[in-house]
């Protein structure tokens, strides 16, 4: 029996190169991407990313002194001052505080009940007065 030889001319004169080409392309692509999902999910230690913190505020002349914590496009909003720790969901823009009442007498003053705005420097609040204040951003 006589094997054939590999004739790169024949090949490429036949068109069956193409074929070859496109599907070596396809099979290099389709493994890199799975490697690098593969190396992504070992990295972030599952497929989902790690889940990024909160950005502190720090907001002045409401009541006392406090730091605001927010993180746009989160619904979790934090209050955190001296005496209280308030945490708080974002329900359209409206703040709706978790906790007792109790909380609120000791922190001294009615807790900000909308954000307004926020860019990367500054968030503006509602406070419990309906005054716009502006918080700004730690570093």
């Amino acid at each position: 029996m006589n094997p054939k030889k590999f004739d790169v001319k024949k090949l490429v004169t036949s068109g069956a190169i193409i074929p070859a080409v496109v599907i070596t392309a396809i099979a290099v692509v389709v493994i890199s991407v799975i490697g690098f999902i593969v190396v992504k999910s070992v990295r972030n230690k599952g497929f989902l990313p790690q889940p990024t913190q909160l950005i502190t505020y720090e907001c002045k002349g409401i009541g006392q002194p406090f730091a605001m914590r927010f993180r746009h496009g989160m619904d979790v909003v934090e209050l955190r001052s001296d005496s209280v720790a308030m945490t708080g969901e974002l329900l359209n823009g409206k703040i709706v505080w978790s906790g007792s009442p109790s909380q609120v007498g000791t922190l001294g003053f009615m807790p900000p009940t909308e954000i307004v705005y926020d860019d990367s420097k500054s968030i503006r609040l509602l406070d419990g007065s309906q005054i716009e204040r502006t918080c700004e951003r730690q570093p």
